[in-house]
């Protein structure tokens, strides 16, 4: 009988712990000004992640739609930089309609199955949408820092988080250089 009751505990406990794990989403602290997504505006941000982190399922941005949107807009994430947009294969991706927005800014997920990131890797998330360019037709997004948060937008701490990239050694160089370059010029004057 002891071993049945350990074996339904494992199993209760295993449960448990199964249910309160929750799902990531990738996300904007939204404290930005808003911004434009349309066939001229694509928004994206280039990370890593302090820690292998799964169960991401997709994005949470507080977004709208303007009164006459009828083009669709998607949320991607892929490993490498945004240079690779396009070439690189996709490990999320979700595409919705305007039916999916009001014209008011509220939380929309853009939900999928979850992926998992590892730590060490370099990972970006574009949104993007064909929608024309003036704002009636276009979607728009709060605009911030990304960070981790749950399906109710709250950030989610004491776990992994998003770690903006480090520029590479030579273009904190060239970046310097330019810096240097600039200030000789002003001194000339």
């Amino acid at each position: 009988m002891k071993s049945k009751l350990i074996v339904c505990a494992g199993v209760v406990a295993f449960g448990v712990a199964s249910a309160a794990r929750a799902a990531l989403f990738v996300s904007t602290d939204q404290t930005g000004a808003n911004v434009q997504c349309d066939v001229k505006n694509t928004q994206h941000w280039t990370y890593s992640v302090s820690q292998d982190v799964s169960d991401i399922v997709g994005g949470l941005f507080s977004m709208k739609r303007g009164p006459a949107t009828f083009s669709t807009i998607s949320f991607v994430i892929f490993e490498g930089t945004f240079a690779d947009y396009g070439t690189s294969s996709n490990l999320l991706s979700v595409t919705l309609g305007p039916s999916d927005f009001t014209q008011q800014f509220s939380l929309v997920a853009f939900s999928s199955t979850p992926i998992e990131l590892d730590a060490g890797k370099v990972y970006t998330a574009v949104l993007s949408s064909n929608a024309p360019d003036p704002q009636s037709s276009a979607y728009f997004i709060k605009t911030g820092s990304l960070m981790f948060v749950d399906d109710t937008g709250t950030p989610v701490g004491g776990g992994p988080s998003i770690i903006p990239p480090v520029p590479a050694p030579g273009a904190a160089l060239l970046l310097a250089a330019a810096g240097l370059a600039a200030r000789r010029r002003r001194l000339r004057r």
